[in-house]
């Protein structure tokens, strides 16, 4: 399988802000994240923006293109250079011919499964201040790292694709964000790019407070 993919694909490199493929594109093609992170996004009837996936390096977009040849469901999107490897659907046939694939694709299907399920109880059940905290907590157990004063963790390329993540404006994310640091739950670290969460219990808890 990893020769069948090594052999046919072809390289792509993103710049930020470029786009992969828009909603109702057909499903052609799969694409492999070497490096750089790629965004799945849908757009609301005011134009309001939600992303409902990442894709950090090491990762899959576009997998349903395997079993679906429907058109796309999502726009997916970079914010900054991404490297990624395009296998076409003509080059399809011998990996879904392998059942040991197969199974590796239904159970990312069933993860992506989880993670839309997560998401929406999140963006429909809890309200600012929980779905941030969830979202950091997320975080913290996926790649925090130990601090002498808290958690590093690192943060989005910027506060408008955190604020399509968690489902809010601009203005309101960045609200809650300074709150936070005015009580010392977080602060930056080194610079914008990384922040430091002081209390991952306080966190644990404001995550389990839902809408009223």
């Amino acid at each position: 399988m990893i020769h069948h993919i090594a052999t046919n694909a072809t390289e792509r490199r993103l710049r930020s802000g470029e786009v992969l493929f828009l909603k109702n594109d057909p499903q052609d093609f799969l694409a492999l994240v070497v490096s750089g992170c790629v965004y799945a996004m849908v757009y609301g009837p005011d134009g309001r923006e939600l992303i409902v996936n990442s894709f950090p390096s090491g990762d899959v977009v576009g997998e349903t293109a395997l079993i679906d040849s429907r058109q796309r469901d999502t726009m997916a999107f970079v914010c900054a250079p991404t490297h990624i490897l395009i296998l076409r659907r003509h080059h399809f046939a011998p990996l879904i011919a392998e059942p040991l694939f197969l199974n590796r694709l239904l159970a990312l299907l069933c993860a992506r499964l989880r993670d839309v399920a997560a998401l929406t109880e999140s963006v429909c059940l809890y309200r600012l201040e929980s779905r941030l905290a969830r979202y950091f907590l997320s975080a913290v157990d996926e790649c925090g790292r130990i601090a002498p004063d808290g958690v590093v963790v690192p943060m989005p390329p910027s506060q408008s694709v955190l604020a399509a993540m968690v489902n809010v404006s601009r203005p309101k994310l960045n609200a809650q964000l300074q709150a936070w640091r005015r009580s010392g739950l977080v602060s930056w670290a080194q610079g914008q790019g990384s922040l430091l969460i002081t209390d991952v219990d306080q966190l644990r808890n404001m995550a389990h407070e839902v809408t009223s």
